[in-house]
């Protein structure tokens, strides 16, 4: 360590032990009256200080003396002053319960992660030793963050539960903050499970809150925690949009914050477009997008970081129906860009069906690894040492000789051990290591290949898309999740689209195989384009595939198919070798649930019905889509029936109706 750092970190190690002083106690301190109203709090930093260095001269209260020199440390601690807020420090050092105060000389005095984060972590175990339980929450949330920031991610999640299990539940203000610190932590450096912690603590995080808020005699600071309020539906939009890709809950998240006055709502609106784009209702991105550009650069956040990503998020979203538009903000990004949004915005570019917008999503990716997320990994591992070597330090010298006579003990073992006893545990160690490692490659290699023989299973070969046994394992999930919907909104629905392409035979009888085989992956290629993630997509069998989409109303439903037609016709198939292919596919449609009720049994059914429908579109014409709507099938029993005759006569006995491009 070099000696300047080290003497750095031994005034720091100072500051913990410094003297009590009898005369005065943070109690006195805490109950002296507010600074006068000539405070000049709005005036320069010279000026703020010239009044608290007159202020220091006239008194000779020693309680006094000390909160003025404190706010003295204050004003440079702020302004990043370090020296001299250091210099302050060495003349008024802390009294021994003044965390909050300790806290910041050692980050005045100790610039070095490595040199300061022992020192706050023996801060922090003292602090949690003693009656302050409010400071000590605040120190272990302060010391988590800064964890977090430097990758020691597993001792940042550590501190911060330590710190909501000992925040007094009435201090509304630090419970807040720390849980909203929490659950930002738990959502940008955890997995899924983290995730949902953290959108769990924010939405406590918004009733603790919002209690403090209705409550008259509360005494926080209203406005603060009004802020911090709309602050949590904002963060839950940016966990549900980057880290879940659940949308639709995103979009109501940062609706709800786009319609309030605050700092965050540029970023809200323009979070807003990107995730009503991503739900494919184009209309209402453009609104969101409009609205964002009158409030550009208003809003306190929107410094010149914030503006270059959000005009990049501007940009992703308005190639979701001009895919021409440009993403040279996203090219742009500045470092100091939160690696979150950085690994979304190259995760967005990579999956681009332009090459080389493809290509820089995938070179921005992989600098981000190199530079960021590699030295993060680095870092966790030498955080981990830095923790050994303080719990080493902090060990009482009775401890140590404990230490030394099993040391002792330890080394007279060693000289009675005779040699060939040695040989013996070492060849059977290396022996026992050897077969660990077999047994762990075998492990691994028979893990690969069930996992190679899982997705060789669920995905067709040619296509790459699901097939039907992934259909059927992942249509549960889709069931479910509509019955929860329906709950909220009775109008949502699923709409199953059975789709063909219409003389796929005479394809290949005219080119041959290899040029159906073209078809039909350029189809998939374009559905794909054409519909959302979150749909279910898979070739049903020949020339069929099946889409499985949510939807949230009739009209809806048909604006799907319409897409999908568009997809397929807009241009002709380039096939190798034959030049362009006009290919056009006919759809059959059905909406579940079809019967009010559990439409789980009889998905299967459904399908069926959305066959019949195409079969149907096909001798009416082709290259268009029917859609069929339930009028009179009252029972799921009933649909059984309904399949058994011919569609037609369905519609002519009323029992169903149809709808068509």
């Amino acid at each position: 360590m070099p000696m300047q750092t080290a003497r750095q970190l031994g005034f720091a190690l100072l500051l913990l032990a410094a003297a009590a002083r009898a005369e005065v106690t943070l109690e006195a301190v805490r109950a002296l009256p507010p600074l006068p109203e000539t405070f000049p709090s709005d005036a320069a930093l010279d000026a703020r200080v010239d009044w608290l260095q007159a202020r220091l001269a006239a008194t000779g209260d020693d309680t006094e003396r000390y909160r003025t020199q404190r706010l003295l440390f204050d004003e440079y601690y702020y302004e990043r002053q370090d020296q001299a807020a250091a210099a302050v420090c060495r003349e008024n050092p802390p009294l021994r319960l003044d965390f909050a105060y300790r806290e910041r000389c050692i980050l005045a005095s100790v610039s070095e992660y490595e040199a300061y984060m022992p020192a706050l972590l023996s801060l922090a175990s003292e602090a949690r030793q003693s009656p302050e339980k409010a400071a000590a929450a605040a120190l272990l949330k302060d010391v988590a963050w800064r964890q977090s920031q430097w990758g020691d991610i597993a001792g940042a999640f550590e501190n911060f539960e330590a710190a909501l299990a000992i925040a007094p539940a009435d201090n509304a203000e630090l419970l807040g903050e720390i849980m909203m610190d929490t659950a930002t932590s738990y959502i940008v450096n955890g997995d899924e499970s983290y995730v949902r912690r953290g959108l769990a603590l924010l939405a406590d995080a918004r009733v603790q809150m919002q209690r403090a808020l209705d409550d008259p005699k509360d005494s926080s600071d209203k406005r603060y925690l009004g802020d911090k309020v709309v602050l949590t539906g904002f963060n839950s939009g940016i966990a549900y949009a980057l880290h879940l890709s659940d949308y639709e809950k995103a979009l109501a998240s940062f609706a709800q914050v786009a319609d309030q006055d605050s700092p965050y709502r540029e970023d809200a609106l323009v979070f807003a477009a990107l995730s009503a784009a991503e739900l494919g209702r184009f209309e209402a991105a453009r609104a969101y997008l409009a609205r964002s550009e009158s409030e550009k650069g208003d809003a306190s956040l929107s410094g010149p970081v914030a503006q270059q990503y959000l005009q990049c998020y501007r940009q992703i979203t308005a190639r979701r129906w001009d895919r021409g538009h440009p993403v040279d903000a996203c090219l742009a990004l500045k470092p100091e860009t939160s690696l979150e949004v950085q690994l979304d915005v190259f995760k967005r570019l990579s999956e681009s069906d332009d090459a080389a917008t493809a290509r820089a999503g995938l070179i921005g990716l992989k600098r981000l690894l190199v530079e960021k997320v590699e030295p993060q990994l680095r870092r966790r591992a030498s955080g981990a040492a830095s923790n050994a070597e303080l719990m080493r330090l902090q060990r009482e010298s009775d401890l140590k000789s404990v230490v030394l006579k099993q040391q002792e003990a330890l080394q007279r073992e060693r000289d009675e051990t005779n040699a060939q006893r040695q040989n013996f545990f070492i060849a059977l160690s290396l022996l026992l290591l050897m077969a660990a490692l077999l047994a762990a490659t075998r492990l691994r290699a028979k893990k690969r290949l069930a996992e190679q023989y899982e997705q060789l299973s669920l995905a067709d070969a040619l296509t790459h898309l699901g097939n039907r046994r992934y259909l059927e394992q992942h249509i549960g999930r889709e069931l479910s999740l509509l019955n929860r919907m329906r709950h909220e909104d009775p109008a949502v629905s699923l709409g199953i689209y059975l789709f063909d392409i219409d003389h796929f035979k005479s394809v290949n009888d005219r080119f041959g195989h290899a040029a159906g085989d073209e078809v039909l992956v350029e189809m998939s290629r374009r559905i794909k384009v054409a519909t959302r993630g979150a749909d279910l997509l898979v070739r049903w069998g020949g020339e069929e595939f099946l889409l499985v989409a949510r939807v949230d109303n009739g009209a809806r439903c048909a604006q799907i198919a319409d897409r999908i037609l568009r997809a397929v016709n807009e241009t002709p198939f380039e096939i190798s070798g034959h030049g362009p292919l006009a290919v056009t596919c006919t759809i059959g449609a059905v909406t579940c649930p079809f019967i009010e009720g559990d439409n789980t049994p009889i998905w299967n059914e459904l399908v069926g019905i959305a066959d019949q429908a195409l079969y149907l579109g096909k001798s009416g014409g082709r290259n268009r889509w029917l859609i069929v709507d339930n009028v009179r099938v009252a029972a799921a029993e009933d649909v059984g029936a309904l399949l058994a005759q011919p569609l037609q006569q369905a519609v002519d006995a009323g029992l169903v109706s149809l709808r068509t491009s």
